[in-house]
C-alpha cells in the first residue's frame, strides 16, 4: 500500500500497549488523516493507568475473535512495540487471521530522513526526528524511535527495535528481534546477534552473540537474555489454539 498520501481513515491496530497506540495513532494521523482505529486484542490486557486516547481520534477496540477481518484491507500495523510481542502478534494474526506481511503499512514521520539508496519491508514505524542513512536494509516489523540514527549499510533485520536516541555507525548488523536500549552508541562494523538485548546507555565496540542481556561502556555480556523463550512459548501454546485467559 502507498502510503506517501493522506488516504487512509481507518488503520487495524493489532495488540494493545497503551504507551504505544498514541504514540502510533498520533503519527498515523499526522501521515494519513486518519481519525478511526480499530484495535484488535488477541488476549485481554490490564486497564491502562494513563492517557492513551486523544480526543479527536476514534477508537474502537475487539477482540480478535469477534472481529470482521476483510480479506481486501491492506490496513494493518502493530499496537505494540517491543520486539517479542510483535513476535507473537504478527505469528498469530498470521496463522489465525491469515494478516501477512504484506497487509502491514509503513509509517515514516515526515521530519525523518529516510535515505533514498536503502531498502524497507513492511510494518516499519520511524518516528521524529531520525535517520537511516544510505544503503542499509530495514526487515519487516522494525520500529526505530525518536531522535535515533542509523548509518550506511546497516541491517536491521526483522522485529528489532531501536529505542530513543540510539547512534548506530555504518556497517552494523542487528539480528532478529534485538533490542537497542535508549542512549546506546555502536561503532563501525560490529554484529548484534539475534534477540539480543543491550542496555541503556551502553558503548558497544565489539560484536555481540545472539541470546544475551549486554551492557556498559564498553558493552559487555552480562546473562542470557530469557525474554525470547518465553515468547516463544507462549506463540507455541498460542498456535495450538490454547489461548491464555
Amino acid at each position: 500500500m502507498n502510503t506517501t498520501g493522506k488516504e487512509n481513515k481507518k488503520i487495524t491496530l493489532l495488540g494493545f500497549c497503551h504507551g504505544a497506540i498514541p504514540v502510533v495513532t498520533e503519527i498515523a494521523n499526522e501521515l494519513f488523516g486518519c481519525n478511526f482505529f480499530d484495535i484488535v486484542k488477541n488476549i485481554e490486557v490490564k486497564t491502562p493507568d494513563r492517557a492513551y486516547q486523544r480526543a479527536d481520534l476514534n477508537f474502537s477496540i475487539h477482540k480478535d475473535s469477534q472481529y470482521d477481518f476483510h480479506p481486501n484491507e491492506n490496513n494493518y500495523f502493530f499496537g505494540v512495540l517491543d520486539s517479542h510481542i510483535k513476535y507473537i502478534l504478527y505469528h498469530y494474526f498470521k496463522r489465525f487471521h491469515e494478516i501477512q506481511k504484506s497487509r502491514y503499512i509503513n509509517m515514516i514521520h515526515p521530519s525523518s530522513y529516510f535515505a533514498g539508496s536503502s531498502e524497507k519491508e513492511n510494518g516499519f514505524l520511524l518516528e521524529p526526528l531520525c535517520v537511516v542513512s544510505s544503503f542499509c536494509k530495514i526487515g519487516f516489523g522494525v520500529t526505530v524511535k525518536r531522535s535515533s540514527s542509523v548509518g550506511h549499510h546497516a541491517v536491521l533485520e526483522d522485529f528489532a527495535t531501536i529505542n530513543p536516541g540510539v547512534k548506530i555507525s555504518g556497517n552494523v548488523q542487528i539480528g532478529e528481534g534485538a533490542t537497542i536500549g535508549t542512549g546506546a552508541t555502536l561503532i563501525n562494523n560490529i554484529t548484534i546477534g539475534k534477540h539480543t538485548l543491550i542496555g541503556a546507555g551502553s558503548v558497544v565496540t565489539k560484536n555481540i552473540p545472539a541470546g544475551v542481556i549486554a551492557y556498559g561502556n564498553p558493552c559487555r555480556v552480562i546473562r542470557k537474555n530469557e525474554r525470547w523463550a518465553k515468547a516463544s512459548e507462549r506463540l507455541s501454546s498460542m498456535l495450538d489454539n490454547k489461548k491464555p485467559e
